[in-house]
């Protein structure tokens, strides 16, 4: 699953999950804000930083190293959480279950599990993920993210067409 340049770049420093884990973290403690987290000069980190409880001291020296002194802003990946959700409708519709009874399970409509199912059953048939965007009504992205395929961010799933002319106006008296 692609992650969020802003993620990424961290990921690319201390690994994926300790990435993740870091969100998390700044998630719990800056719950409705926008996450943002000082990484100082690695001669000023100190083992009681925050970055140190959150990762461990090897990987928040790395991170000082490549962006000392600088703020970090990373997304707060709430779309990992909903895809995580979302794959649940597939294991649990592998190990037998209605779509009902799947809905029901995890409080989801009836309509988004038979969605989330058909839009696996088309993939694996072979179809592009912009035609199986497209019948679902899901957009390609978030399909990626359920389905755990890379996708080109494709745009919105319905084109809003073009636009008609503005009607004449009639003078007010």
């Amino acid at each position: 699953m692609r992650l969020p340049k802003s993620v990424q770049q961290i990921a690319d420093v201390v690994g994926r999950d300790k990435a993740l884990h870091l969100v998390r973290q700044l998630r719990q403690q800056q719950a409705g804000k926008t996450l943002s987290i000082y990484v100082p000069q690695p001669e000023r980190l100190h083992i009681n930083h925050a970055l140190v409880e959150m990762l461990g001291y090897p990987e928040a020296l790395a991170l000082c190293e490549e962006f000392g002194g600088t703020h970090l802003f990373p997304s707060a990946c709430r779309y990992l959480q909903r895809a995580i959700k979302n794959r649940q409708i597939l294991a649990l519709r592998d190990t037998g279950l209605s779509i009902e009874e799947v809905a029901e399970q995890l409080g989801m409509s009836r309509k988004w599990v038979a969605n989330v199912v058909d839009a696996r059953d088309m993939v694996r048939r072979g179809d592009s993920i912009e035609v199986v965007a497209r019948s679902v009504k899901i957009s390609p992205l978030t399909l990626g993210y359920i389905l755990d395929i890379d996708v080109d961010d494709v745009g919105p799933v319905t084109s809003r067409g073009e636009r008609r002319a503005a009607s004449p106006q009639m003078p007010l008296l």
